[in-house]
């Protein structure tokens, strides 16, 4: 009896031993099924998308076939007809760009177009080369970047709203310029301030009211914002005029003196010389070359 109870328990425990053992086991075949499932999911759902781009493609093939066939249909006549009203559309485009938007890269582009669909027109060749001389000379014409410049007119606007009052009875100083000749001038003027004569018996100059500060420095932001308006227009002499303005203001009320300021002042009068339009080649001839090359077609074709 106690034979057959010792061979139970060790069963027992070496079924214990058993299920331990195989347990991982499991687990990782577990493991092993439900990725073999995503795969398989996978899978169906990439032959779905092949399926589904093999009858795009298809359809793409397709219909540039048909494309094809209608572009035979239309034949020499058609075709050069087709050529002739792009082309002028474009040189059109091209001169609206160039003269009333000011962006000579949209002009270039717009000429560079006009000049690939003349291609299939036959005697093209001539107004195709004075579109690809006019498209390059607009390409040489260095225009100035308003990002650039609307970057140094905003750094020089920063130091100027930051740069002191001057206050009334002070006399006025000029900017110190940059370089050695700024250090010799603020020595002298250093030197020469060492000994200070002053009546006592004249009378003492207020300071700015908090009242009278806020006003100069709002009239600062509105001669800012003007001259920052005319700059995105591109209108040079507003800007010229604007700055100027702004130049007097600030030797009257701002204190020059100052590094920062005197470098601010520095910046606008290089703004101030800027050309912001420089001038764009002239390229209405094109217009009438195109109308005689649309007769010389037409005439070809008559009987």
């Amino acid at each position: 009896m106690l034979f057959l109870l010792a061979i139970a328990i060790a069963l027992l425990a070496g079924a214990a031993v058993w299920l331990r053992g195989w347990q991982p086991l499991l687990a990782q075949l577990a493991t092993q099924a439900q990725a073999q499932a995503d795969l398989a999911r996978r899978l169906d759902a990439l032959d779905t998308w092949q399926s589904t781009a093999s009858d795009d493609l298809a359809a793409l093939e397709g219909r540039s076939r048909a494309l094809t066939a209608r572009l035979e249909q239309l034949g020499p006549a058609r075709l050069t007809a087709w050529s002739l009203a792009e082309a002028d559309y474009l040189i059109r485009s091209a001169r609206r760009a160039a003269q009333f938007d000011y962006d000579p890269a949209r002009a270039t582009l717009a000429l560079d177009l006009a000049s690939a669909s003349l291609a299939p027109v036959p005697g093209s060749g001539g107004l195709r080369a004075a579109i690809d001389g006019a498209s390059a000379a607009l390409a040489k014409v260095r225009v100035p970047d308003l990002g650039t410049l609307s970057g140094q007119l905003a750094q020089a606007a920063n130091a100027l709203k930051t740069a002191p009052l001057r206050e009334p009875g002070t006399v006025v100083v000029e900017s110190t310029p940059p370089g050695w000749r700024g250090a010799a001038q603020q020595a002298w003027r250093q030197l020469s301030e060492v000994i200070v004569v002053q009546r006592v018996d004249a009378p003492v100059q207020p300071l700015l009211r908090p009242q009278e500060r806020q006003y100069l420095r709002q009239q600062l932001a509105l001669k800012l914002a003007a001259a920052d308006y005319a700059l995105r227009r591109r209108d040079s002499s507003a800007l010229q005029g604007e700055l100027t303005d702004l130049r007097v203001w600030a030797d009257a009320y701002l204190d020059s003196s100052a590094p920062a300021t005197a470098q601010a002042l520095v910046a606008l009068n290089d703004l101030a010389g800027t050309d912001l339009r420089p001038p764009l080649p002239d390229f209405s001839g094109l217009s009438e070359q195109l109308e005689a090359l649309r007769r010389a077609a037409t005439a070809d074709r008559m009987p």
